[in-house]
C-alpha cells in the first residue's frame, strides 16, 4: 500500500516550457490566483517593484564580476 501512487495532480510535473506556450501558462496561472484570492491583488503590484528592485541590484552586482560565483566562500583560500 505505501508505494502506490496517489491519483492527484502534481504541479511540478507539468511541463510549461518557453516561448508563447509558457507565458500563456503564467499569465493565466497569475489570472486565477488574483480571481481567487482578492488580497495579491494589492500585494502583486509591491511584489513587481520589489523584485525588480532586487533584480537590478543583482545584475549591477554581477556586471562587476562576470561568471565569478556570488556566493562567497566561508573560508579562504
Amino acid at each position: 500500500m505505501r508505494d502506490t501512487p496517489r491519483p492527484q495532480i502534481n504541479v511540478s510535473k507539468i511541463v510549461a516550457g518557453g516561448g508563447i506556450a509558457g507565458s500563456m501558462f503564467a499569465a493565466i496561472s497569475m489570472a486565477i490566483f488574483l480571481i481567487g484570492i482578492p488580497a495579491l491583488r494589492y500585494m502583486l503590484p509591491a511584489a513587481v517593484v520589489l523584485g525588480g528592485g532586487f533584480a537590478l541590484v543583482l545584475h549591477f552586482i554581477r556586471h562587476e564580476t562576470p561568471g565569478a560565483s556570488w556566493i562567497l566562500s566561508a573560508t579562504k583560500k
